[in-house]
């Protein structure tokens, strides 16, 4: 028997050293990518390596639970507004000297960001740290009242790690724009400063359509001087009625669905109102987007719902869905709460402008339905 005992060692010896399920003699292949011969384009990733972790946190972990909402001053004639972009290059044929008309005639100076007119990248108004700085500039500039997005498409969410947004608690001013912009509003959300959605620079009209944009910038002169104070609606056979105040927050539904898990994510735990809008998306991933918001619980706890413009949506047929408003509505109308259809927001003209971070009071009936900015 004592010779045996050796043997009894070695094997247990392997037992307790070979992870079950495994065999000695074949360890586990290593992982390899499906697709070896794919070259993804090299993009600028932001670097946090050297940034203040106060500023990285949109400077701090507070949210709009804890920091009451701040409103910044509406425009007076002869204050200066900035021009900044914090995503996409803008278009060749943009016409900045009638831009810069434009808001002149509304009386501001104006001033346009060092790379928003950029257009030496592929996609991007010049680089992440570029399209930071020009934005922090604007925050920082103490005769700066009000910043404009030049235009949306991609790329704000990638200027977060490089912004300290804290000196609006110090010095609030006016952020507007829609879309991408959206992540920007979220983040302003968080950290208790009202902001507007609504029409960008890029989107002026000075040819034979600027007759149908006219309303969209417009509204946002409007909103910028404080003359925006309720929104009234026609009836929509979709609408859901009844009453509800909450603070507005929103905007392009992917973009919030994107948020999901981030410091900006949008949270609904406090009285929300929320506005949605989408431009160019599958019916399908418009269910998605919806399933996202359902399964988190952001819908079950909301006050009312505002449905903006859903434009150029695709794949309908395929989906069995022609109305992107049925696939909202599954969602919406069992949650109980008012829902307004057909607010004229988004990626077309009309494009009303919205306080976001505003308490608003959303009243939905037979006559139609209004949203009461408080």
């Amino acid at each position: 028997m004592h010779r045996t005992l050796p043997c009894l060692l070695l094997c247990l010896l392997f037992a307790t050293t070979a992870p079950a399920g495994t065999r000695p003699e074949n360890p586990p292949r290593p992982r390899t990518t499906a697709c070896p011969e794919a070259v993804l384009p090299v993009m600028e990733l932001p670097r946090t390596d050297s940034i203040p972790l106060e500023a990285g946190a949109l400077g701090c972990n507070r949210t709009a639970d804890t920091l009451p909402f701040l409103r910044p001053r509406y425009l007076q004639a002869g204050d200066t507004i900035a021009v900044v972009s914090p995503a996409g290059r803008m278009a060749r044929k943009c016409d900045t000297a009638k831009i810069r008309q434009r808001l002149e005639s509304w009386d501001l100076h104006v001033k346009f960001g060092t790379h928003y007119a950029d257009r030496t990248r592929p996609y991007f108004a010049g680089s992440d740290a570029e399209r930071a700085a020009d934005l922090q500039r604007a925050i920082d500039d103490p005769s700066v009242r009000a910043i404009l997005a030049f235009r949306g498409g991609y790329g704000s969410v990638r200027l977060l790690p490089l912004l300290d947004l804290t000196p609006l608690r110090e010095d609030p001013k006016w952020i507007a724009g829609f879309s991408d912009i959206t992540t920007l509003h979220l983040a302003l959300r968080r950290l208790g400063i009202e902001s507007i959605h609504g029409q960008m620079p890029a989107g002026f009209r000075f040819d034979d359509k600027a007759a149908e944009e006219a309303p969209s910038s417009e509204a946002l002169r409007r909103a910028l001087f404080g003359e925006l104070e309720r929104i009234d609606l026609p009836p929509h056979p979709r609408n859901v009625p009844g009453e509800a105040t909450g603070r507005l927050a929103g905007g392009n539904l992917a973009v919030i669905c994107a948020a999901a898990g981030t410091p900006e994510e949008l949270r609904t735990d406090t009285p929300t109102v929320l506005f949605i809008e989408e431009v160019g998306e599958f019916l399908f991933r418009i269910d998605r987007m919806m399933q996202s918001l359902e399964r988190s619980g952001r819908l079950r706890t909301l006050r009312a719902v505002v449905v903006g413009h859903f434009t150029d949506m695709m794949g309908g047929e395929r989906f069995g869905v022609e109305d992107p408003y049925e696939v909202l509505d599954a969602y919406l109308r069992p949650l109980g709460i008012p829902v307004i259809y057909g607010l004229p927001a988004g990626h077309e003209d009309p494009n009303l402008a919205l306080y976001l971070g505003r308490e608003v009071t959303v009243r939905v009936d037979t006559e139609g339905a209004s949203l009461l900015f408080r």
